[in-house]
């Protein structure tokens, strides 16, 4: 059976079977699987299978496709354990059938050095609402535009009171 697991987003701990040869990804309801996510495009991307190889097409998404954190900008071969990024979803794709062909004629050397990837299913994924605090420049200015109309009021009015009191004075 070939699956990708949802790891983090909406899409956490949800597994969706590649019953085909093609699955599509994006945003749009026609897609096998819909990301409703603004980062991800209508028709982002699709995984094919090719003999007993799955690969990686982007469609040449706004934000691009990520395998194991390196862009896709064509196609990538999949492999057991491969985690694709698209927009603020990411996924673990598992081949459990090349995967256990492959463990008969894989050394354990090659094994032990396999990436293992934890999902977490107890603690809920937040997106953060907004990036101040992961930004590179800093946090923010904070505009100050009603402090200084406040105090611009106050300056008239007060000019306008000296004025009037400045006057009566006068006569």
């Amino acid at each position: 059976m070939t699956y990708i697991l949802g790891m983090s987003g909406a899409v956490k701990g949800k597994k969706f079977e590649l019953r085909n040869d093609r699955m599509t990804i994006g945003r749009n309801q026609v897609n096998d699987v819909v990301l409703a996510d603004e980062a991800v495009s209508s028709q982002h991307c699709y995984i094919v299978r090719h003999g007993d190889r799955y690969y990686l097409h982007d469609l040449n998404s706004t934000n691009g496709t990520m395998l194991n954190f390196e862009r896709v900008t064509d196609r990538a071969e999949l492999k057991p354990q491969n985690v694709i990024q698209i927009g603020s979803s990411e996924f673990v794709f598992n081949d459990e059938t090349t995967a256990a062909s492959d463990s008969k004629s894989t050394s354990k050397l090659a094994t032990s050095a396999m990436t293992k990837v934890v999902v977490d299913v107890e603690r809920p994924v937040i997106n953060p609402t907004f990036f101040e605090s992961i930004s590179p420049f800093g946090p923010r200015r904070k505009s100050h535009r009603k402090a200084w109309a406040i105090l611009y009021a106050a300056l008239i009015l007060g000019g306008a009171v000296l004025l009037v009191v400045f006057l009566k004075a006068l006569v």
